[in-house]
């Protein structure tokens, strides 16, 4: 069983995450997706501070070259503080389900940017990314109908999910090169305070802290979005790290993108949403096009 601990805890950290954005639903529909975010960056910084105290970590901090750390808070800035509001709007606007499906396209921006730094793609990597965008487009094809303000919020709601999607991709891609140096713990460590220090400048330029205060005293949503952060962003965090420490790369990068699968299921027992066949056929679809991707290299 040991042997397999890597690709079980890749799948732990993506059924935690589907549980999360199901979650954070609610809290994101009171207050607003950057005060959720900017609550669940915090709680899970503080959650690996304390870890990094207790485990070590600290230390390689302050012997990391600048410019490592600088690609970790930037990657922190476009994956965390863009993507994961991005993210967390969408959820409010189309739901868990779509908004993880289409976070598949994580990997194929991420793709896109390695070929304009000069890496090819081969034909097995080509046809992935064909297969997630066909396996996106049958899903999202299920809106076509709807009032014209409904398919207006459906299609902004989409195109923050790419936005996220795009965020996510570029911004593993980034602390790809970041971590080149600085250990996994204090490198999640960095890019959680970046993104939290980025999205307290953004509250402090627009709209300030009283939607956070409003969350911290609202007992409902903290009763999801406690349990969502800590399953969600800090326990997730670790086994993805376990996982893609224990488990062959692309082994893990496969279970990591199974959320959408898990989220089918999640937003049934909680939210009472039967998924279609056609949901179902279109999420396998893609996650079978983000295997040939990552596979395919």
């Amino acid at each position: 069983m040991s042997v397999l601990f890597g690709e079980v805890a890749c799948l732990g950290a993506a059924l935690l995450w589907a549980v999360a954005v199901v979650l954070f639903r609610q809290p994101i529909a009171a207050w607003g997706a950057r005060a959720i975010n900017l609550l669940k960056c915090l709680f899970a910084t503080a959650l690996l501070l304390l870890t990094a105290i207790v485990f070590g970590g600290l230390q390689d901090l302050a012997v990391a070259r600048p410019g490592h750390l600088a690609l970790l808070a930037l990657s922190g800035l476009v994956g965390l503080t863009l993507g994961d509001t991005a993210l967390f709007a969408a959820v409010a606007r189309i739901g868990a389900h779509r908004t993880l499906l289409v976070q598949t396209l994580a990997p194929v921006f991420a793709g896109l940017l390695a070929v304009t730094l000069g890496e090819r793609l081969s034909g097995v990597q080509l046809a992935g990314v064909a297969v997630v965008l066909a396996g996106v487009a049958l899903v999202v094809g299920l809106d076509g109908s709807g009032s014209g303000p409904e398919r207006a919020a459906v299609a902004r709601g989409l195109g923050l999910a790419v936005l996220a999607a795009f965020g996510q991709g570029i911004g593993v891609v980034i602390a790809k090169e970041g971590m080149a140096a600085v250990p996994v713990l204090p490198a999640t460590l960095v890019r959680l305070a970046a993104a939290s220090v980025g999205l307290l400048l953004v509250a402090a330029i627009s709209s300030g802290f009283a939607p956070l205060r409003g969350a911290l005293r609202d007992g409902v949503t903290l009763r999801r979005a406690v349990p969502a952060a800590f399953l969600g962003t800090y326990v997730a965090m670790l086994l993805m790290m376990g996982g893609v420490a224990l488990a062959p790369a692309t082994v893990a990068a496969v279970l990591l993108s199974t959320s959408p699968i898990f989220s089918l299921g999640v937003e049934a027992m909680i939210d009472g949403r039967r998924p279609s066949t056609v949901a179902i056929v279109g999420t396998l679809v893609a996650v079978f096009g983000v295997a040939l991707l990552t596979i395919g290299g």
